[in-house]
C-alpha cells in the first residue's frame, strides 16, 4: 500500500477499488444516465415549473383536504359508484340514437303537459277526498255489524249519497270506454 492510501483511510481503498472494477461500458451508462439527469434537473429549474412547485406548496392544506376527501369517497365505496355511473352514461351516451333522443323528448313534452294539466284540475286536492273517502268507506264497512242482504241494498237506494255515488259510478262508467 502506499504512502498516500495509508493517509487517506480504507474508504479510499474501497474507492480506488471500486474504480479499478469499472468497464468502458459501465463508464459509459454511468455518464449517460448522469446526463439524463442533469436534464431533468434542468427542466425543474425552468421558471415555470418552479412557480408550479411554489403554487403547490402553498395549496398544500387545499390538496391534503382533497385528497383526504377523495380517501373518504374511496372507502365508502361512493367513488366506484360515480366511476361505474360514468360510465353506465357513457355507454348510454352511445347507445342512443337521433330518433330514441326525438321520442324521449317527445315523451318528456307529453308527459310535462300532462302533469300541468293535473295542476290546472286540482287533481291533488281531488285525489286527497278520493283518498280520504275511501278510508272513511273502509272503516264504514268495518264497523258493520251485520252482513249485506238484498233488502239493505234495496233499502240503501233510498239514501240520497248512495244514488248519488252510483249515478256517479255509472256515469264513469259509460265515459271510460271512449277516454281509453
Amino acid at each position: 500500500m502506499s504512502n498516500s492510501m495509508t493517509r487517506m483511510g480504507p474508504g479510499a481503498e474501497w474507492g480506488e477499488a471500486v474504480l479499478q472494477s469499472l468497464t468502458a461500458e459501465m463508464v459509459a451508462d454511468l455518464a449517460a444516465k448522469l446526463a439524463s439527469a442533469l436534464e431533468s434537473a434542468d427542466e425543474l429549474l425552468k421558471p415555470e415549473t418552479l412557480a408550479l412547485l411554489r403554487s403547490l406548496s402553498d395549496a398544500s392544506e387545499s390538496l391534503s383536504n382533497v385528497l383526504a376527501e377523495v380517501r373518504r369517497l374511496e372507502e365508502s365505496g361512493t367513488l366506484k359508484s360515480l366511476a361505474e355511473l360514468g360510465e353506465l352514461l357513457a355507454g348510454m351516451k352511445g347507445a342512443l340514437t337521433g330518433p330514441m333522443v326525438a321520442d324521449l323528448m317527445e315523451q318528456g313534452v307529453r308527459l310535462l303537459e300532462w302533469a300541468d294539466l293535473l295542476g290546472q284540475r286540482d287533481v291533488r286536492e281531488r285525489m286527497t277526498g278520493l283518498l280520504a273517502a275511501l278510508e272513511s268507506a273502509r272503516e264504514e264497512s268495518r264497523k258493520a255489524d251485520a252482513p249485506l242482504t238484498l233488502f239493505r241494498m234495496f233499502r240503501a237506494l233510498s239514501d240520497p249519497e248512495v244514488r248519488e255515488g252510483i249515478r256517479f259510478f255509472l256515469a264513469f262508467a259509460r265515459a271510460l270506454p271512449r277516454k281509453l
